[in-house]
């Protein structure tokens, strides 16, 4: 009787702590997101009424996979307006990156915003990317990187398979790209992916 007493008490201590680590984890992700300041609504509004023009065009593309950036490294910052929202932007899309917060994914196809090309941020739909259902076309991305400012302005949204290979590619103009998980409510492995896309309309130095 008291060894079974000592196993209950042994499974007990380790879903606890099993249950504690991933609080943490869950946690950490979800802080990465974070309210935008009243000042900082007002410094995007600005920015979105200004609309800059591009500084040097981009003659050719320079794939993320030949920028250095550690895995893991905060890199940028996203900043949505419409959801009164910004988030960290870690380097990489593997899944202890995406554990920190939204990942800026890293391929031969895909671009950091200067590189000219196709910028793909991804990120969990239960921590970070919990509103993105919010967004409409025209609504308006912000995405801070290297010291320069990106605009972007909504075109398209829509939803795929997770499997599907055709949205992650080479793309011959500056394009953003968001993604996460669908069904929001969805628990476990959702079998959807909810994409959004933007164009650069933008782009000055701090």
């Amino acid at each position: 009787m008291k060894l079974l007493n000592y196993i209950g008490i042994i499974l007990m201590a380790i879903g606890l702590f099993t249950g504690s680590y991933y609080a943490m984890e869950w946690y950490k992700g979800k802080s990465s997101a974070q309210q935008l300041t009243k000042e900082e609504l007002k410094r995007l509004e600005n920015i979105q009424h200004n609309q800059l023009s591009y500084e040097t065009p981009v003659t050719s593309q320079v794939p993320s996979s030949q920028t250095e950036h550690k895995e893991g490294e905060k890199v940028a910052l996203l900043n949505i307006p419409k959801i009164k929202k910004k988030f960290s932007i870690y380097w990489g899309a593997d899944d202890a990156t995406l554990k920190k917060g939204v990942g800026m994914f890293v391929s031969d196809v895909t671009t950091t915003p200067s590189g000219g090309g196709h910028t793909v941020l991804s990120g969990h739909r239960d921590t970070v990317f919990t509103d993105l259902g919010e967004l409409k076309e025209k609504d308006t991305l912000v995405l801070e990187y290297d010291n320069k400012t990106y605009t972007y302005e909504i075109q398209k949204i829509w939803i795929t398979h997770a499997d599907d290979r055709t949205v992650i590619i080479k793309k011959e103009e500056p394009i953003l790209t968001l993604t996460t998980c669908y069904p929001f409510d969805y628990i476990g492995d959702a079998p959807d992916r909810y994409i959004i896309e933007a164009k650069l309309t933008a782009s000055y130095s701090k």
